[in-house]
């Protein structure tokens, strides 16, 4: 249980530093509340009291010096702890003003309680204590200036006009004691009270900083919000309308971030944003604007543009940052961009249009090279819209049963019998015809569609697996493409083993073909992947070798059945001339090196396959055999051949 300290209402309550301003403000203002009570006081005691008890001298001449020195004080210690004294002692002397002309009568040392009570005003003790302490002083005094009947301005000294003794002295004494130690207690409470008060508003106004803060800025990197980017532009705009100069809205996106937060973890990745960031605010000029609207995204404003050639500099600014090394976490990173550019006001004047051409303009620059840039133009919007009128009609086709597989065959090039084919998704408009895949598939690949493309392509190449096994052609492997993004998708090998199982077929017939792209942009998951796949009994082929990054540890670490030789090295087999065949010779070698199978793509000419043969390559696809045809005659190629045998 907690015992109460006798002093502890006397004990200094230290005031923290943030509330000290404000403390010291109020009792600054109590100063002046307590000046202006003094002077009511001293009106009271001269021109009231004075006239009706014939003491004018002494009322008004006390008054006015106690007055005085309060006024005096306030200019030079106002708000201080000598002035709160100098008040409680004036408060007092004023009490035995009223005593003195009152010829000690006994309801005039109320006010002594009163003006102790009135002190309690000031959050602090110290007058308090003063003023009973200056009380008892003068009771004290003045008890022996009455025994000895000594008179001020022609009036007899009496504290008590009954004649008390020192007994009722000390009596009202303690009065005075008792007083001051409520007093004291209710102060100490008004100051925790306070105190708690204004660390709650400090906490409030901290909390709404911060809150204010993460509402208009990004909270990884510090740069300005989507929110705070779009109130600035507000701003931006006006000031470019009243002074009819432009501004260059840029549009950045970093190529290939998800690789390094799939790969070296998103701390890695956080880090190289905040390195970014500060590139960027330190490149641009102060004027200048930089907000991150996106996990990669950035958005830059050009302000006070003068001409083209201003933005190209603070382009070229901008890129140079990404051709410098950045060392994140004792971690060497390359990291590279791509800029589309829109200017207020030649592009749009509305600024949610002005932001999506620059996007527009962005993504152009990122289909072509890496640290590249594009300025939108009507030309690209017209593309877009374009693209975008392509793309609902795919979700349409692919609704309507428009889209088909065409297969070419793999032929065994020592037998010269076909052992499988590549489904080859081919788009039967109703309108325009027979569209390939070269128009379509790029903006499927930059969309999320092309999934649904793959789910397609696997269910129907699994049917068609089904159909054939059923005709008795239960030897023909049908291998199906999977693209970069549906090779990150965890789906895949569960979309594979469902339709191995929905399709009741052998999975020795089926085969998946893969870019080295797949293995380059996540090689940990893509070699997981395949493992899986692989456990499936499903066969792997790597599509387009030679054309990519080639490496041979991608032969070594993943579980690759056969190589597909690109249609390039095919086409370098001249009749008559064998030279500058060194890449295609190294390749059939390295795969017979290793046991994978090689499959030479695009043989149009017999003398192609003559070489070929020569070189034990043991599959190819082309033109020499059948181009990629719909699944019937397909069906018919198979028949004929069983048919010759």
């Amino acid at each position: 249980m907690k015992t109460f300290n006798f002093l502890e209402p006397f004990s200094y309550k230290q005031v923290p530093e943030f509330t000290r301003d404000n403390f010291r403000h109020y009792f600054e203002n109590s100063d002046k509340v307590m000046i202006m009570l003094a002077m009511i006081q001293w009106f009271i005691a001269t021109f009231v009291t004075s006239m009706m008890y014939n003491t004018y001298i002494y009322g008004f001449v006390s008054g006015g010096v106690l007055t005085l020195s309060l006024l005096i004080a306030y200019k030079y210690l106002a708000g201080t702890p000598s002035m709160r004294a100098l008040v409680a002692i004036v408060m007092m002397l004023f009490s035995l003003i009223y005593i003195q002309q009152h010829l000690g009568r006994i309801e005039m040392h109320f006010h002594i309680f009163i003006a102790m009570a009135i002190l309690s005003l000031y959050k602090d003790t110290l007058p308090i204590i003063v003023a009973a302490m200056t009380t008892i002083a003068h009771h004290l005094i003045f008890n022996y200036l009455q025994y000895y009947e000594v008179s001020l301005f022609d009036m007899p000294v009496m504290i008590f006009n009954y004649g008390c003794g020192l007994d009722i002295v000390i009596l009202h004494a303690i009065f005075v004691i008792a007083e001051m130690f409520v007093l004291a207690y209710m102060v100490q409470l008004q100051v925790e009270h306070s105190i708690e008060l204004h660390k709650t508003e400090r906490e409030v106004v901290g909390l709404n900083e911060k809150l204010l803060y993460s509402s208009m800025y990004d909270s990884l990197t510090g740069l300005a919000n989507r929110q705070n980017l779009y109130d600035k532009l507000q701003y931006i705009t006006a000031n470019s309308k009243r002074h009819k100069n432009k501004f260059a809205l840029l549009f950045l996106d970093l190529n290939n971030f998800k690789n390094i937060n799939d790969t070296l973890g998103h701390d890695i990745g956080d880090a190289l944003l905040k390195v970014i960031a500060n590139r960027l605010k330190s490149t641009l000029r102060e004027n200048d604007l930089v907000a991150r609207i996106g996990g990669d995204e950035f958005i830059i404003i050009l302000s006070d543009i003068q001409n083209e050639q201003s933005i190209l500099e603070g382009i070229e600014k901008i890129l140079d940052i990404f051709k410098k090394e950045i060392i994140v976490k004792s971690k060497i990173l390359k990291s590279s961009t791509s800029i589309g550019c829109a200017l207020y006001p030649d592009d749009s004047k509305d600024i949610h249009e002005l932001m999506k051409y620059a996007d527009m303009a962005m993504y152009s620059a990122k289909a072509h090279e890496t640290n590249n840039f594009k300025f939108f133009t009507k030309s690209l919007d017209d593309a877009l819209h374009n693209e975008v009128n392509l793309l609902e009609d795919m979700h349409r086709a692919l609704d309507e049963g428009e889209f088909k597989l065409y297969y070419q065959a793999k032929v065994d090039v020592s037998t010269q019998k076909i052992v499988g084919a590549e489904a080859l998704i081919r788009w039967e408009h109703k309108i325009k015809g027979l569209i390939f895949p070269n128009t379509f598939i790029p903006l499927a690949e930059r969309s999320t569609f092309i999934l649904n493309i793959g789910k397609f392509v696997l269910c129907e190449g699994a049917r068609f697996i089904k159909k054939l096994e059923l005709l008795g052609f239960d030897a023909i492997n049908i291998s199906v493409n999977i693209s970069t993004l549906q090779a990150k998708d965890t789906e895949l090998y569960y979309h594979l083993k469902h339709a191995l199982q929905i399709n009741d077929i052998q999975a020795k017939n089926l085969s998946i073909e893969v870019t080295e792209s797949v293995m380059v942009e996540n090689s940990l998951f893509a070699s997981d992947l395949l493992h899986k796949v692989r456990e499936l009994g499903i066969s792997i082929y790597l599509d387009d070798f030679g054309t990519g990054y080639s490496s041979l540890q991608y032969l070594q670490k993943f579980p690759i059945d056969a190589i597909k030789i690109d249609k390039s090295f095919v086409d370098e087999i001249i009749k008559g001339n064998e030279k500058n065949l060194i890449l295609l010779n190294t390749i059939l070698l390295m795969g017979e090196s290793l046991g994978l199978k090689t499959i030479a793509e695009g043989v149009e000419e017999e003398y192609q396959l003559e070489y070929l043969q020569k070189k034990k390559c043991d599959f190819y696809q082309g033109y020499l055999k059948s181009k990629a045809i719909p699944e019937a005659a397909f069906i018919e190629l198979l028949k004929q051949q069983a048919e010759e045998v």
